[in-house]
């Protein structure tokens, strides 16, 4: 097996996975080559190859990363933080998110890629979003007892989180979390009509 200076090849996927990542979120997907990657990473092209045969098995590499990491964190949130109120977790969420603005563009390229017609990054995504909208309607049913549109409001809860991210990178003004959150947590926590 190949071997880098730091001495696994471990070391060196996630040398070119870290330069990739740097790399789509500042020039995006299509401006992004292999050769980029391999300068950025101080890998040989050769070596890039030898884990990465087309730029496409690596975007699917850094999608499952970067969703990985996302659900990390809301998984990590959710069962560290059940004493928190709902408005608590939601602002620490929302505003944990909108600081990885690397990771905010990131995320927006990828989606863009899987709606632009790469079929294999579409069905990455959709698995990714299923299980958070799952997460998300299991903690509010543990929480709340659940409504029978649960389902509804946590897909709900990742949209407003998905449209806050284009808000920040599109920088279109200060957004204040905590009020969005409340009106949010209103329309969701209010009784439904007998």
């Amino acid at each position: 097996m190949a071997k880098t200076f730091k001495g696994t090849n471990r070391d060196n996927r996630q040398r070119i996975l870290d330069a990739a990542m740097a790399l789509i979120g500042e020039k995006g997907v299509e401006k992004t080559s292999l050769a980029q990657i391999s300068a950025r990473s101080g890998i040989s092209k050769g070596t890039l190859y030898y884990y990465y045969a087309t730029k496409n098995d690596l975007i699917f590499d850094i999608a499952d990363l970067h969703m990985e990491r996302i659900t990390f964190r809301l998984t990590e949130m959710i069962d560290l933080n059940k004493a928190l109120t709902w408005e608590d977790l939601l602002t620490e969420f929302f505003t944990t998110l909108l600081t990885l603005e690397e990771r905010s563009r990131l995320h927006i390229y990828l989606v863009r890629e899987a709606i632009s017609g790469n079929q294999e990054l579409k069905k990455r995504f959709q698995a990714t979003y299923a299980e958070w909208f799952d997460m998300v309607a299991d903690s509010y049913t543990r929480m709340s007892g659940g409504t029978p549109d649960t389902a509804a409001k946590a897909k709900l809860l990742v949209a407003v989180v998905d449209g806050f991210i284009l808000q920040v990178l599109l920088e279109t003004g200060q957004t204040d979390i905590q009020d969005i959150v409340r009106l949010m947590l209103k329309a969701i926590w209010e009784p439904e009509p007998e």
